[in-house]
């Protein structure tokens, strides 16, 4: 919060602020609770580790990194600005400028081309299901290399831009990729929406059409979750740094929440959505019984 005079009013209240701060705490134990297992499930089962599966779980991925790195600087930030505790982004702070914001920027736009890539995944694989079979696991390592690689560069950009110049130029390059990215998920899922409308989606194989299928509404699910949740911050972005429209306090952080809270949703969908990891808990949780009663009978002999 840099330029606290595009915003009306004063401060709000410490009790808001804490229950700001609490929100956030709150986000990001479900983003650790959520990701996580759902990274370790994808590790140690085997029917999980597919390659339709590679890119959700490398949005799993960036999802858990902004929540265990990235909030916590944020609930700093958020704090310091509430006036909970003393928090100082001078000139002098660089290690908030550079650190926090390059790292938070690459995490950010991870998660988000990740949503754009498994929108693009999903297009290639209703409209060409044979030739989109025919992709190698070295394809999807690729895509994710690529993604990640793209995400360094542009977060390193707008960092290089925030310290010489101003936030405000970051934004310059921050917006258009934003930008770019919804107008694909957008293109991508109406496509795939209404090639489900049309009942178009042809299969040699039912069953596997149909695991296929439901896999596409997953995902079209979660990257329309992801839509939702960066529509707003980036509208609010440019309303308060390039319109200079004087914004409230309130709607800011409301709306940084609804961006992290869709961090924790997905595992979530994931769970709901895909048999495989309903599969994965029960037989964690088929494991843990046994032993459970072989312990009780250890101690009643």
């Amino acid at each position: 919060m840099e330029n606290a005079s595009t915003f009306t009013g004063s401060l709000p209240s410490k009790t808001e602020g804490i229950a700001l701060c609490s929100a956030l705490v709150l986000s990001l134990v479900l983003i650790i609770a959520g990701n996580l297992p759902t990274l370790v499930l994808f590790a140690v089962t085997k029917p999980l580790r597919r390659k339709s599966l590679f890119l959700v779980m490398n949005m799993a991925f960036a999802d858990l990194m902004l929540g265990a790195f990235s909030l916590p600087f944020y609930i700093f930030a958020a704090g310091g600005d509430y006036q909970l505790w003393t928090a100082k982004y001078d000139s002098e702070n660089m290690v908030y400028k550079i650190f926090y914001a390059s790292f938070d920027d690459m995490f950010l736009l991870g998660s988000y081309i990740s949503a754009a890539s498994i929108s693009c995944e999903r297009f290639y694989a209703v409209f060409w299901p044979f030739k989109h079979r025919s992709l190698s696991t070295r394809t999807y390592r690729i895509t994710i290399f690529l993604l990640w690689s793209s995400a360094v560069l542009l977060s390193t950009s707008m960092t290089l831009l925030n310290v010489s110049s101003s936030f405000e130029a970051s934004l310059y390059v921050f917006i258009p990729v934003v930008l770019g990215l919804t107008i694909t998920i957008c293109i991508c899922n109406t496509a795939i929406w209404r090639n489900f409308q049309n009942e178009s989606v042809v299969s040699q194989h039912r069953n596997g059409a149909s695991r296929n299928r439901r896999l596409t509404k997953t995902v079209l699910l979660v990257s329309i979750l992801a839509l939702l949740s960066w529509l707003p911050i980036s509208i609010l972005n440019v309303l308060i740094h390039i319109t200079k429209i004087s914004i409230p306090w309130k709607f800011y952080y409301v709306v940084n929440i609804l961006n992290y809270s869709n961090s924790f949703v997905n595992p979530i969908v994931y769970v709901l959505r895909i048999p495989e990891f309903q599969q994965a808990l029960r037989s964690c949780c088929t494991k843990r019984r046994p032993a459970i009663k072989m312990v009780k009978t250890e101690r009643q002999n």
